[in-house]
Formats: structure tokens, C-alpha cells, sequence
């Protein structure tokens, strides 16, 4: 087909090629970045850099910056609290039992839907470790004791941890002195 019978022709539904060629700087730009793309590798491979290296040296970093602290926080050998006595623990306690157990055990600890907790009553033991024990791992429903049952209480090991639970028992200890060392 001549460019003049291209011309006259008009169907609009037909896909027309004409004879263009890819421009000169794309052309440039493509070439360019093959270039670009063969030395790199060779010089990341020359470097030596690795994922894995700077990983590694990040670590260290790490390491050397903050280093960890090997000190476990739980009860004593002896089933005792730690904390106990400790005013700053105690504050912490409080701040803590306001935030996470008020809503069960009322802001006071006299109870709500948990049960009072400065009375001299204990449902499930009265010593730092029973207590540590039913804080961290809960108390189902069907093992609640107290009359009339109003729930289980969920375990606060992975939403406070050891040292706020015995940071908790602290400041429950001393509004408490019925809850036993051991």
C-alpha cells in the first residue's frame, strides 16, 4: 500500500503501522542502563558486600552499644517476692494495677468482678507464690472459687510480664499484709 492509498484509507478500526524508529536517546538510555547494571554486579561482587556481612556487623553494633542484661526477673529461690518493701515497685505496682486490673478488681482492689483483693480472704492461695502463679497463668472459669462465680480471670504472663506482675504483688502486699511472703 502506497502512502498515498494510506492516506485515503479510513478505517478507523484497523491497527496502522507506519516505518518509525525507536528514538535515538531511548536507544542511548536502554544501552545505558545495561552498562550500568553489567558494572555494578561486578563491582557489589568485587566488594565483597553481603546481606549477610552487614547483618552481622549490625548485630555487633548492637551488641556493643546495648549490651543485654542477664538478670531474670521472677520470685526468689524461696517462693518470695522481690519487690517486696521496694517503694519504687510499689508506685509501679499501683500505676500498673490502675491501668490493667482496676476494671475487674475496682481501683481500690475491693472487687468488681474479680474478687477483693484487701480483705483476708484468698480464693486461690495467699502467698507470693500462689499468687505470682494464678496472676501469670489466669484462672479458668470452671476453677474460680468465688460464690457467686463471676468469670475467669484471664493470665497476664504475655500482656505484663514477670516484673510487672511481682511489681503488682508488691503494691498488693503492702495495701494487703495477708498476702505471706511464703
Amino acid at each position: 500500500m502506497s502512502k498515498e492509498d494510506w492516506d485515503k484509507y479510513d478505517d478507523s478500526s484497523e491497527i496502522k503501522e507506519n516505518q518509525g524508529y525507536i528514538p535515538k536517546w531511548f536507544s542511548i538510555l536502554f544501552g545505558g542502563t545495561i552498562v550500568f547494571g553489567i558494572v555494578y554486579s561486578i563491582w557489589l561482587y568485587a566488594s565483597g558486600w553481603t546481606q549477610e556481612k552487614q547483618y552481622r556487623e549490625q548485630v555487633k553494633a548492637a551488641q556493643i552499644n546495648e549490651p543485654q542484661k542477664t538478670t531474670v526477673v521472677g520470685l526468689t529461690e524461696d517462693g518470695v517476692n522481690p519487690f517486696r518493701g521496694d517503694k519504687e515497685a510499689i508506685a509501679k505496682g499501683q500505676q500498673t494495677f490502675a491501668t490493667i486490673c482496676a476494671a475487674c478488681h475496682k481501683a481500690d482492689a475491693t472487687g468488681l468482678v474479680g474478687p477483693n483483693l484487701v480483705d483476708n480472704k484468698w480464693l486461690h492461695g495467699n502467698t507470693d507464690k500462689e499468687i505470682f502463679h494464678v496472676i501469670m497463668e489466669g484462672v479458668p472459669a470452671d476453677k474460680a472459687l468465688q460464690k457467686p462465680p463471676k468469670g475467669p480471670m484471664p493470665p497476664h504472663k504475655a500482656s505484663l510480664g514477670a516484673k510487672k506482675v511481682l511489681q503488682v504483688m508488691a503494691w498488693l502486699a503492702d495495701k494487703n499484709p495477708s498476702l505471706k511472703p511464703k
